[in-house]
């Protein structure tokens, strides 16, 4: 065999290597780079649904971490990768899960995961395993979920499998290509073109032969350059599917953010965004020394709007109502629901007088309202109730402020209703504003059941 054909052999012989060996490590590279991402976004996930279940699960109501689960569960859809979610008690029994049936079942491999010190997620053949301990004031369990990565890792081998048929289709033409090749101008062109290999093994998958001419050589040219693109081709086709498999997790967390932090029914922000904003909105307001308030608003009689409509009216009642109180806010106000027919309005550079002011005119509009919706009620007005509270001395914390509107609020209800009441120092009785109806007078309350009767 002539000494230029075994150099020809040689030279096809690394190309193929180089190929396969380039397309091998971007493929790694990308299937890697992919399951960090992966597990980052699903570890973030579980994270934010188990700050979520924490409290109802520290207060033993396991209906609402079962209710939050089950939000999941109905949107198979948007949660496809979703194969085991469940939360599992230090007694190592599950306290809700993606199949009800499973309450208070003892959890398998349960034991293992209640020791579990902090987040963690590892990576099986065909699933995503995380665990995310639930805790409050203490450990209260954990929450488990697998992600089913079948369909992820598929994507890559299938490119990797193209890519691999390419390298090696094209390599092989290459070979027979060289082999038929001879004599010093052959030499030339093929040292230049395994340059254009070389530097194609490297990572450069813009880097193209020359292919001038029609004969052999040219011809193997216009090859490599046709790997080269092929190769290219699926990269990009590769990272295009990594980006959208990104942007759908993406998606999923946004969503997964969305149901954590916002009331189902009337489209406000429950109380836990309520809690955890309040909380920073006061600490900025006690740093800087400025003017916070908060009223606290419960509607009037409600329970006997249920009582006599039925609950679909009262929801549809609980939405004009959070949908006046939204309205009639300002841009800086924070509007949410939390709790039942009890919202809350946080008002940021906002004194004593000028939340009463907001807090009477939502009191208004609130009286003024119509409810076509709910047509049994004819020409009946729904009215509420506001207790208002101001930062200052003896209220420096969120507790504190919500207690001042709290006790201010049942004021308002004890003395007429539909009315406004600013909360007095913490040393002195809270006192009502003036009445936007003749208030009648309240006998003392029961200690054991007049509260909530009087809130109702």
């Amino acid at each position: 065999m002539l000494i230029s054909s075994k150099v020809a052999l040689s030279i096809s012989l690394a190309v193929a290597v180089i190929g396969v060996t380039a397309t091998a490590v971007t493929v790694d590279r990308q299937r890697t780079e992919r399951r960090r991402e992966f597990t980052s976004k699903s570890l973030e996930a579980v994270e934010l649904l188990a700050l979520t279940v924490a409290p109802s699960v520290a207060e033993h109501r396991h209906n609402e971490v079962q209710d939050a689960l089950d939000n999941i569960a109905n949107f198979p859809d948007r949660f496809r990768d979703v194969r085991l979610l469940e939360v599992i008690g230090e007694d190592g029994r599950v306290i809700a899960s993606l199949d009800p049936t499973r309450f208070n079942e003892p959890a398998a491999f349960a034991e293992g995961d209640l020791k579990q010190p902090e987040a963690a997620a590892r990576f099986e053949p065909t699933a995503l395993r995380v665990v995310v301990p639930l805790v409050v004031t203490h450990r209260l369990g954990v929450l488990r979920a697998t992600f089913d990565v079948a369909a992820l890792d598929l994507s890559v081998q299938r490119q990797q499998s193209q890519a691999a048929l390419t390298v090696l289709a094209t390599s092989l033409l290459l070979g027979v290509t060289l082999h038929l090749m001879h004599g010093r101008l052959v030499a030339r062109r093929l040292v230049r073109l395994a340059d254009s290999a070389h530097k194609l093994g490297a990572g450069s998958l813009k880097e193209r032969a020359v292919a001038e001419g029609d004969d052999e050589i040219a011809a193997l040219g216009r090859s490599f350059n046709e790997m080269a693109s092929a190769l290219e081709r699926h990269t990009e086709e590769l990272e295009h599917l990594v980006a959208e498999r990104t942007a759908e997790l993406e998606a999923a967390n946004a969503r997964l953010a969305a149901l954590a932090t916002t009331d189902q029914l009337t489209g406000l922000h429950n109380r836990r965004y309520f809690d955890e904003h309040g909380g920073r909105a006061v600490d900025v307001a006690t740093r800087s020394g400025r003017p916070l308030s908060l009223a606290i608003v419960d509607t009037d009689r409600f329970k006997s709007v249920n009582d006599r409509f039925g609950h679909p009216a009262g929801d549809e009642i609980l939405k004009d109502v959070a949908r006046v109180l939204r309205e009639s806010a300002r841009k800086s106000d924070l509007v949410a629901r939390i709790g039942g027919e009890e919202y809350a309005i946080l008002m940021p550079e906002t004194d004593a007088a000028g939340a009463l002011v907001v807090a009477e005119r939502m009191r208004a509009a609130l009286e003024a309202s119509k409810h076509p919706t709910v047509p049994e009620l004819k020409d009946e007005k729904i009215t509420a109730s506001f207790g208002v509270a101001t930062l200052g001395e003896g209220r420096e914390r969120l507790e504190e402020l919500t207690a001042g509107a709290d006790a201010a609020l049942y004021a308002s209800k004890t003395s007429g209703r539909n009315r406004v009441t600013l909360a007095s120092p913490p040393t002195a009785p809270a006192t009502p504003a003036a009445p936007a109806a003749p208030a009648t007078p309240v006998a003392p309350p029961d200690p054991a059941t007049e509260r909530e009767e009087v809130r109702s």
